[in-house]
C-alpha cells in the first residue's frame, strides 16, 4: 500500500515537473489591414487560459474582437496539438454580439530545424451564438520558426467570416499575417 502511494506521489510530482517551465506567453501578430495581442497562461498540466484582442478593417469598417479561450494540450510525440472553446465578442460596423467557438490547432515539426507547420481554426455555430452574430469561423496556415528559448517566430495566412443577423456574411480579414510570440 505504502509503495503504490509513492508511486501515485511521484508519478504525480513528475506530471507537474514535466508541464513546460513557461506559464506565460504574450503573442502579437499583424496583417496588412489588421493585429492583435493575445496573453496565454498555464492553468493545469495540459490546460491553457488565454484573452486576446484584434482589430481589423479589411473589410472597410472597423471590427473589433475581444476574445477569451480554455485549451486542451495532451503531451503528442508527433503532433503539438490543442483542442477547446474559444469565446469571442465582436465589436463591428456590421453587428454586435459574440459566440463560443470550437477548435483547436496542430503542429508538426519539419525536416528544418527548429521549424514546424500547421493551423488552426474555430467555429462558432448558431446555437452558440449571440447578438447579431448567427455564426462565425476562422482558420488559419502557419509556418512557426523557434528562434530562442520559449520565443518563436511565425508567419501564414488568416481568414476570418462571420454571419450577421442583419447584414449577411462579411470576411473580417483575410490574408498574411505574421507574429512573434515571447514565453516568460
Amino acid at each position: 500500500m505504502i509503495k503504490s502511494l509513492g508511486f501515485a506521489l511521484t508519478s504525480a510530482g513528475l506530471l507537474l515537473a514535466s508541464q513546460q517551465a513557461m506559464a506565460l506567453s504574450v503573442s502579437a501578430n499583424a496583417g496588412a489591414d489588421s493585429h492583435g495581442i493575445e496573453a496565454s497562461q498555464s492553468i493545469f498540466p495540459t490546460f491553457r487560459a488565454s484573452a486576446g484582442y484584434f482589430t481589423s478593417d479589411d473589410s472597410g469598417h472597423d471590427a473589433d474582437t475581444y476574445s477569451g479561450s480554455l485549451m486542451f494540450s495532451p503531451y503528442l510525440p508527433l503532433v503539438d496539438l490543442s483542442v477547446g472553446a474559444r469565446y469571442q465578442y465582436q465589436d463591428t460596423h456590421f453587428g454586435d454580439g459574440g459566440g463560443v467557438g470550437l477548435g483547436g490547432s496542430a503542429y508538426v515539426d519539419t525536416p528544418i530545424p527548429l521549424t514546424s507547420v500547421g493551423g488552426y481554426g474555430f467555429y462558432t455555430p448558431d446555437g452558440l451564438s449571440h447578438g447579431d452574430i448567427e455564426k462565425s469561423y476562422e482558420y488559419g496556415a502557419q509556418a512557426r520558426v523557434n528562434v530562442v528559448s520559449q520565443t518563436y517566430l511565425y508567419g501564414g495566412y488568416r481568414y476570418y467570416r462571420t454571419d450577421f443577423d442583419e447584414s449577411g456574411e462579411h470576411t473580417l480579414d483575410s490574408g498574411p499575417v505574421v507574429g512573434v510570440s515571447v514565453g516568460f
